[in-house]
């Protein structure tokens, strides 16, 4: 009997993203990923959606999935468990917004000056009201795209979803205004607030961030912590490896040390994602050295540690 194939993104995925909607937000594969489902928000009609994820759910249950989705990880063998006619949605990444009080030297998302952003709310009354959006074990509703806490309808949107039962999110900020809504999903629900510090000390955070918000990030992550349920680690900080800025093992040691006194006990890491790509989705022996180092530490502390988009790929993780 043939292999079958499936991807949890297309089958019940959808990306809110600035000028358009996309399956999901994954782009550190061969194929470049983020295959379209609208090209603006003014063409957005659920029903043509739909139709083109299922064209393309048959392609890569087959092994032929569309030309950006080759290579990516989360394309698996099928455990038969999706139904070919349920389209409900488990997986929401939103990337809609630029707005950003940062300037890190990763992203580009803070130079858009000239983008209007577009509120979300309605999407997702559309969501409620048509009974797409439900809860799965595995499923999320994320935050990114610019800093969610200046994101347009951010805290009205986090309410609605909570009031209407949606339990896990994942919000990634770079932590510099305290949120409100991010406090309360901290305080009643299942939630991953990650939050990129990328170093343990002020003067690299400033060379990566190019703001001088470090202490108030500290500040804000030992609020944050504290707002947890108590004896879960709902809040992770991390480590976005950079060449020739942090790229050693003295500066990966200063954030772990800094992460564990706020009293965190998850941890992300991940390769710059441009980086990455450039140099055939590998990386130095310097930095695997790296991340060895924190693999062994966190093993000793007792710590969780996870890894981003470009490890993820490179370790074949889903």
């Amino acid at each position: 009997m043939a292999k079958r194939y499936k991807c949890d993104y297309m089958n019940s995925g959808i990306n809110f993203e600035r000028n358009g909607v996309y399956v999901c937000c994954k782009t550190a594969h061969k194929g470049g990923g983020m295959p379209v489902l609208a090209e603006s928000y003014a063409d957005f009609d659920w029903q043509k959606i739909f139709e083109l994820k299922k064209k393309w759910r048959e392609q890569i249950e087959v092994g032929r999935p569309p030309e950006k989705c080759i290579g990516c990880p989360h394309i698996v063998k099928d455990d038969g468990i999706v139904k070919k006619d349920d389209f409900s949605i488990y997986f929401i990444d939103v990337n809609s917004f630029v707005n950003c009080n940062s300037k890190c030297v990763y992203c580009d998302c803070w130079s858009n000056t000239f983008f209007k952003e577009t509120s979300l709310l309605p999407r997702f009354q559309e969501l409620f009201k048509k009974g797409l959006l439900k809860n799965s074990r595995h499923g999320y509703i994320q935050f990114a795209g610019g800093e969610p806490a200046l994101m347009k309808d951010f805290e009205t949107i986090v309410n609605l979803c909570i009031d209407n039962g949606i339990e896990r999110y994942i919000v990634n900020s770079n932590g510099i205004k305290y949120s409100k809504g991010i406090e309360r999903l901290l305080n009643e629900t299942k939630v991953n607030l990650c939050v990129s510090i990328d170093s343990g000390c002020a003067e690299t955070y400033e060379k990566i961030k190019q703001v001088p918000c470090f202490d108030k990030v500290v500040n804000n992550l030992e609020q944050y912590a504290k707002a947890q349920k108590e004896g879960r680690s709902q809040v992770w900080s991390k480590f976005i490896i950079i060449p020739d800025i942090n790229d050693n093992e003295e500066e990966v040691l200063k954030w772990y040390e800094l992460s564990l006194k706020i009293g965190i006990k998850a941890l992300v890491l991940d390769v710059e994602r441009e980086w990455f790509k450039k140099h055939d989705r590998k990386i130095t022996p310097k930095m695997e050295k790296m991340i060895q180092l924190i693999q062994n530490k966190c093993k000793e502390d007792n710590i969780t540690l996870t890894y981003y988009e470009s490890l993820k790929c490179l370790y074949g993780i889903h």
